[in-house]
């Protein structure tokens, strides 16, 4: 649920619409007398009880600015059905108050409340250079929004007719005078995302301190050489925030029953693991024949059974005990002992929390294990953290691609969570570029397995112990009626040469230590 700002209309979720729409299911809320379908209210409790009977029964609820202080007051109202709430340069007050000083003043505030009761276009353009003010583009920036507010406010004087457009709008305003969330977010228990921007004119970026002193739990980010309207101003950046809260609060992979389910493939995995061997191959392949000169410990990250273990260390001339075998799986790792050597050294560990000291890896081979990391950032600063200077890391991960043909066949049967996610190529970037590795190289490419049946495939995802592992699935047994549903919708991608394809999206990334 997108619910945008005061002074412009849902197009000015623009910016970030078209991304948003390729992961979620996005539906735009509309401020009263700002959409043809939002029916004017001058009572915030009313709008928001009507709001609430619209919605889904469960929805994460993203809002800017007003939007974002709207946002929050649904989240304390409703916190069962409100699965995350993410706000954009949004206050707690937008005016201030006697024990509330981060805020607007009252008298600049009462100011261009009179200006838009007399001159209401002046004072759209007004309002649209407050919220591009510091912005690094901000005359470019400035055109495009003054654009989108124009639209806005042109389309609301057809409908309306400007005196009722005009108090519509002017009910808005005064809902930013009226709006205090200090206690509802203080004893908000919704998981919370609240970016600020560190340029913003209407919003001081101080506010932050404000809402970690008031409720820790709620998560906080700034975004730098940002505007008001953050998400023009930074789109990738908001975008990769986005995704990723909801990423960690709805999708995120159970650990523990990653560990189990490969755990209980261990015996079967090598015999159905063609597309793991054929992309660790690749991987493998591009460890360079320089990386033979460094002296030291190699760890294959998330080693599975170990097929790959033994070959790392021919290809760098180690030794056995200078090879790492280390994964989440204690089933995996005693089947990897048992048939690739006891002379290797085999650990069971987290990737994010790696059990190894400072600067003790010369390098990392890691196929196919990271995408079961819910903390990238933390991941990468754990492999920083671990590798000498000069170390290089190569990985293999699925992009969000991956079982696109499996993904949407059920989502043609219910909403739930069938199919794992995987992050994004922006996401996994923007975790690197936090922490003190190098971004060396990466390169992708899609690989398609063909099937004669559906069953095929998900007979080999259990086998292989990949099934679905997130959050967010049915916890009930599926019915016949559903699965012949869903087998009746992949047919639907059934190729002239009569086979059922199944799309891997697979990164290479290849990381130094400078």
């Amino acid at each position: 649920m997108l619910l945008h700002g005061w002074g412009c209309d849902s197009r000015s979720w623009q910016p970030i619409l078209a991304s948003l729409n390729n992961d979620f299911d996005v539906i735009l809320l509309s401020l009263p007398g700002f959409d043809r379908e939002a029916q004017s209210s001058a009572d915030i409790q009313d709008y928001l009880q009507t709001l609430l009977a619209q919605l889904p029964e469960r929805f994460f609820i993203a809002g800017w600015s007003l939007g974002g202080m709207l946002a929050t007051a649904i989240a304390a109202m409703a916190p069962q059905r409100v699965q995350g709430l993410i706000t954009l340069a949004s206050n707690l007050c937008f005016v201030q108050r006697d024990d509330y000083s981060r805020a607007m003043s009252q008298e600049d505030f009462t100011a261009f409340v009179a200006g838009f009761e007399t001159s209401p276009a002046i004072t759209l353009k007004r309002f649209a250079g407050l919220m591009t003010k510091g912005d690094t583009s901000e005359r470019e920036l400035l055109k495009q929004l003054r654009l989108a507010s124009a639209l806005s406010w042109q389309q609301a004087e057809e409908q309306d007719g400007s005196g009722q457009a005009q108090a519509s709008w002017s009910s808005g305003l005064q809902w930013l005078a009226q709006l205090d969330n200090r206690h509802q977010f203080s004893t908000l228990s919704v998981p919370g995302l609240h970016l600020l921007a560190d340029n913003d004119a209407l919003l001081p970026a101080s506010v932050e301190e404000t809402l970690t002193a008031l409720n820790s739990s709620q998560a906080t980010l700034l975004i730098e050489s940002a505007c008001h309207a953050l998400h023009w101003s930074q789109p990738t950046q908001v975008l990769v925030a986005i995704k990723q809260f909801i990423d960690e609060t709805h999708y995120v992979v159970d650990k523990s029953k990653v560990a189990d389910s490969f755990g209980r493939a261990a015996a079967s995995y090598d015999s159905v693991a063609g597309l793991q061997r054929q992309i660790g191959q690749r991987l493998l392949q591009g460890i360079s024949d320089t990386s033979k000169n460094m002296s030291g410990n190699w760890l294959d990250l998330g080693c599975g059974t170990g097929h790959f273990t033994p070959q790392i260390s021919e290809r760098l001339s180690l030794a056995k005990n200078q090879m790492i075998g280390l994964d989440l799986s204690q089933g995996m790792l005693e089947f990897a002992r048992e048939h690739r050597g006891h002379e290797f050294t085999w650990l069971c560990g987290d990737a994010e929390h790696l059990p190894f000291g400072d600067t003790s890896l010369t390098g990392v081979f890691s196929s196919l294990a990271i995408q079961w990391c819910a903390n990238l950032p933390q991941l990468f600063a754990e492999l920083a953290r671990v590798l000498v200077k000069g170390g290089e890391i190569h990985l293999a991960t699925l992009g969000p691609r991956t079982l696109t043909e499996l993904r949407q066949a059920w989502s043609q049967v219910d909403d739930y969570t069938h199919v794992n996610r995987f992050a994004e190529e922006e996401v996994i970037r923007s975790a690197i570029d936090g922490c003190e590795l190098s971004l060396l190289d990466w390169h992708s490419e899609d690989i398609v397995l063909q099937y004669d049946q559906v069953r095929e495939l998900t007979y080999e995802l259990k086998t292989l112990g990949a099934h679905n592992m997130n959050h967010g699935q049915s916890s009930g047994l599926t019915g016949r009626q559903r699965i012949t549903k869903f087998k009746q919708a992949y047919e639907s991608f059934r190729q002239a040469d009569g086979k059922l394809p199944a799309t891997y999206e697979v990164f290479y990334i290849r990381l130094g230590m400078s």
